[in-house]
């Protein structure tokens, strides 16, 4: 099992739930994960929670 803290990724709706998004700026561009809420964990390539995230937008 794995655990996701992806700060400072792209936004994958695959691995990720946007809970709340926040407007881009320069240092953090659009689709960029700003933080992480709560962890996610995979175990092979299957997500068993998904990590959820704020997202630039």
């Amino acid at each position: 099992m794995k655990k996701s803290l992806p700060k400072g990724e792209a936004f994958d709706p695959n691995l990720h739930q946007a809970v709340q998004t926040v407007p881009a700026t320069e240092d953090t561009p659009a689709d960029t994960i700003v933080e992480v809420l709560q962890e996610g964990y995979k175990l092979h390539d299957r997500v068993l929670r998904p990590t959820m995230v704020i997202v630039a937008q």
